[in-house]
C-alpha cells in the first residue's frame, strides 16, 4: 500500500516539476526580463535588486508559493553579472534553485543586445510528515533527500532600430542529474526555448509608451504556450499597466499595474485560468519590488 501511495504522489510531483521551472512560473517577465533571460543581465547599465513573490492558485490548500531574490548589474565595461535564488513549495514538494548569470553587451548604431548564459543548481525534494511515522523507509529517505540537477541556459535580449524588442532563451541546454543512480533510466533530452518579439512605440508629447509583445514557450514537460502582452507606461514610466492573454496549453487572462518612485519600483499582477480548476481557487497573485542604482 505504501508503494502505491508513493507512486500516486510522484505522478503529481513530477507533473509539477516542469511547472516549477522559474521561467514558467513568472508572469512579469515582460516587465523584468532578467527573471527568465540571462541576456538581460545588467542590460540597463545599472545595478538591480528584485524581490518577487508569487501565490499560484490562491486559497487552494497546498497551492504553489514562490519566493525569489535576484541581483544583476554591469560590473565592467560591457560585462554583466547576476545571482538568483528561488524557493518554491507545492504541497510536500520543495524546489530550491540557485543560479549565476553572465552577460556581454553588444551595442551599435542600430542595435543594443545582451548575450548571456547561466549556471544553475536545482533541488527537488519532499518535506513534511505526509507519509506518517515510517521515516526509516529507504524509499522515503531517498525522496526526502531529493533529486539534484545542474543546468546551463543561454539567452539574448535587446532592441533593434529603437523599435523592436527581441528575446530568445534556451533553458536546460545542458542538464545533468548530480545524484543519478547507475540503474536509473536516463531522462529524455528535450529542446526547450522561449522566443519573444515586441514593438516599442513612444508618444513623447504625452510622456506615454505602448509596448505590445508576443512570447512563445516550450519547456520541459509542458506543451507550447503563447502569451500576448500589452504594457502601457505613463509619465516617463512612473506609472504602468497592462494585460496578458495566454493560450495554447495554458489559457489564462492576467492584468498588471506598476509604479516607480526614484530608485524603487513596484509591480502587482493577477491572472486567472479558463480551465475548470479555476473554480477551486481565487486565481494567482504576483508581487515584485525592485531597487535600481547606478554603477
Amino acid at each position: 500500500m505504501k508503494k502505491i501511495l508513493l507512486s500516486i504522489v510522484f505522478v503529481f510531483v513530477f507533473a509539477y516539476i516542469g511547472q516549477a521551472q522559474s521561467r514558467y512560473i513568472y508572469t512579469q517577465y515582460f516587465v523584468n526580463p532578467v527573471l527568465i533571460n540571462p541576456g538581460a543581465t545588467g542590460y540597463n547599465g545599472g545595478q538591480n535588486l528584485l524581490l518577487n513573490y508569487r501565490n499560484t492558485w490562491a486559497s487552494f490548500p497546498g497551492s504553489p508559493k514562490t519566493f525569489s531574490f535576484s541581483y544583476d548589474g554591469m560590473v565592467a565595461d560591457k560585462v554583466g553579472l547576476g545571482a538568483f535564488v528561488m524557493s518554491d513549495t507545492y504541497g510536500s514538494l520543495q524546489t530550491t534553485k540557485g543560479q549565476l548569470s553572465y552577460s556581454y553587451n553588444l551595442k551599435g548604431k542600430d542595435y543594443d543586445f545582451g548575450l548571456g548564459f547561466t549556471t544553475e543548481y536545482s533541488k527537488y525534494s519532499l518535506t513534511g510528515g505526509g507519509f506518517g511515522s515510517d521515516g526509516n523507509d529507504p524509499k522515503i529517505i531517498e525522496r526526502r533527500d531529493g533529486d539534484k540537477f545542474f543546468e546551463v541556459a543561454v539567452g539574448a535580449h535587446g532592441i533593434l532600430q529603437d523599435k523592436f524588442m527581441i528575446s530568445a532563451v534556451f533553458p536546460g541546454l545542458v542538464r545533468s542529474k548530480i545524484n543519478a543512480d547507475e540503474n536509473e533510466a536516463k531522462e529524455e533530452k528535450q529542446f526547450n526555448y522561449i522566443f519573444g518579439l515586441g514593438y516599442i512605440y513612444k508618444i513623447p508629447e504625452y510622456e506615454m509608451g505602448i509596448y505590445p509583445s508576443v512570447y512563445v514557450k516550450k519547456l520541459r514537460y509542458i506543451n507550447t504556450l503563447i502569451d500576448a502582452n500589452l504594457l502601457l507606461t505613463f509619465y516617463d514610466g512612473m506609472l504602468s499597466g497592462g494585460a496578458t492573454y495566454g493560450f495554447g496549453d495554458d489559457k489564462r487572462l492576467g492584468f498588471i499595474i506598476g509604479a516607480k518612485l526614484n530608485k524603487l519600483s513596484f509591480n502587482y499582477s493577477y491572472d486567472f485560468s479558463f480551465k475548470g480548476f479555476q473554480g477551486y481557487n481565487n486565481g494567482s497573485h504576483e508581487f515584485t519590488i525592485g531597487y535600481y542604482f547606478k554603477r
